[in-house]
């Protein structure tokens, strides 16, 4: 004889062998056992606290469910593909320990709010862990930085080299990235931080649940305005997987970069042996695979992010069944995070900087042309698009000659223009110059970069404060 679902009195017939395998989701929303008996042990009290349960029960269905917890986390839970879900799962488990007054533990919710409480309490403990690992990518990109303020780097607009830079200001670059990456984190817990429970199906319940109640003991921070909105929104999920997206984004560009930089054609940049894997066939190849595997990974996040956009477009109010659909993206997303994160910390720590190829490659690539071209607008007074076209004029001698703007004889360069043989050419192209002259607030000056590595450090300790915030709320 089939098991009878918990749901089936008014039905004739069980589900079929197809309605089961399509309909199960207990092959991965498992992983929501830990919020799910969390939810309910709160529930359990709310219940005893409006007189639904006395006082002893409560205490026997907050017992039972501990000892299903410590079974699920032992692995002698035994998982059934015909408890479908969870939340059914650890229901079904309950009414075997404690008879009838397991049944009673769903009365005042519905699956709908359940589980869209378990997610977002979910998403809280997961993006704790996160925000941890965020600031400790932030604390990296600021020690590396602080290493190589004085280390000149090509900078580059189009993949051609544009101006000299520090090698501080490029890593602060993907430090700022993250920290907006850490805000979105954070807002995302804060869409999270909210009770749904109460909510129902769709249109409340007909107890009188103490919805202050429950957010106080969930250690939540707000109450749903709206019962409907509240079971079928999935804002919380987006704007997780949003910030995902965008994190891997950024990941995957400073992946890309690496993967250039630490080329032969670059070598500016070299891997530990650590983070980089050999050829079968090939014994000198010496290849990035941790930086191709996040770049990588990449695409697979933004496709989570696609799946739950496509998924809610044509779904009418309140509560459907596609919903189910969301946790496959969002349990692959958070563990994708994870991955990512060490990864390119690791990266960062452990990237090598070579100076003299980035200064061979900023010789030859003309770096400081335009400071050249500034030179003749504030020194000479010539208009700039006259420096403008004096200076490409020499970059084109330069190039057919085989010379650069260091190398070029000062007579072929009065042969281009007479001032540009004048006293203060080799001061006005000098790569350190350069660099400093951009001081302005953001910009690769020394004194300015000074000046954001303490305006970094300030940032981090504001998000140590909040990463504190996140962590002393936290129960069992």
């Amino acid at each position: 004889m089939k098991q009878k679902k918990l749901w089936g009195g008014r039905f004739a017939q069980a589900p079929s062998s197809l309605m089961v395998r399509i309909g199960e989701s207990i092959s991965f929303d498992r992983e929501l056992y830990k919020q799910d008996i969390k939810g309910s042990i709160s529930h359990s009290r709310m219940l005893k606290k409006i007189g639904i349960l006395t006082n002893e029960e409560q205490k026997k269905i907050e017992r039972g469910l501990l000892q299903i917890r410590e079974e699920i986390t032992s692995g002698t839970f035994v998982f059934k593909m015909e408890d479908e879900d969870i939340h059914m799962s650890v229901e079904t488990r309950l009414t075997e320990l404690l008879g009838d007054l397991g049944k009673k533990l769903h009365t005042a919710r519905s699956r709908n709010d359940q589980v869209s409480q378990d997610v977002r309490l979910y998403l809280k403990d997961e993006i704790r862990e996160i925000l941890v690992l965020m600031k400790r990518l932030l604390d990296t990109w600021v020690a590396k930085a602080e290493n190589n303020v004085d280390v000149m780097i090509p900078g580059y607009t189009h993949l051609q080299i544009a101006q000299p830079i520090r090698a501080s200001h490029y890593f602060l670059s993907h430090f700022w990235a993250n920290v907006r990456d850490f805000e979105d984190f954070w807002s995302a817990y804060e869409r999270s931080d909210e009770l749904v429970l109460g909510s129902g199906a769709l249109a409340g319940v007909n107890y009188e649940t103490d919805r202050e109640f429950l957010k106080t003991d969930l250690g939540l921070n707000k109450v749903s305005e709206n019962s409907i909105d509240a079971v079928s929104q999935r804002d919380h999920i987006l704007k997780f997987l949003f910030a995902s997206s965008q994190f891997y984004i950024h990941a995957s560009r400073f992946c890309e970069e690496v993967i250039l930089f630490s080329s032969q054609e670059f070598s500016y940049f070299k891997l530990p042996d650590s983070l980089t894997t050999g050829s079968s066939i090939m014994p000198q190849k010496k290849n990035p695979d941790v930086a191709e595997l996040i770049r990588g990974k990449s695409g697979r996040v933004i496709g989570g992010l696609n799946h739950i956009f496509l998924m809610m477009k044509g779904t009418p109010f309140a509560y459907n069944r596609d919903f189910q659909e969301d946790k496959i993206p969002l349990f692959d997303c958070v563990k994708q995070m994870k991955l990512g994160l060490e990864g390119i910390t690791e990266m960062v720590e452990g990237v090598q900087i070579f100076p003299a190829n980035a200064l061979r490659s900023l010789r030859a690539g003309f770096s400081t042309a335009t400071d050249l071209a500034d030179w003749l607008v504030f020194q000479k007074k010539i208009p700039f698009r006259t420096s403008h076209e004096i200076v490409g004029e020499l970059v084109k001698v330069c190039s057919e000659k085989g010379w650069d703007l260091f190398s070029i004889p000062t007579a072929e360069r009065a042969k281009v223009n007479p001032v540009l043989a004048e006293p203060g050419y080799e001061e006005s192209i000098a790569l350190e110059t350069s660099c400093d002259k951009k001081n302005v607030y953001g910009g690769t000056a020394r004194k300015r970069q000074m000046e954001q590595l303490r305006a970094a450090k300030r940032k981090i300790k504001e998000f140590e404060k909040k990463i504190n915030i996140v962590f002393k709320g936290t129960k069992n």
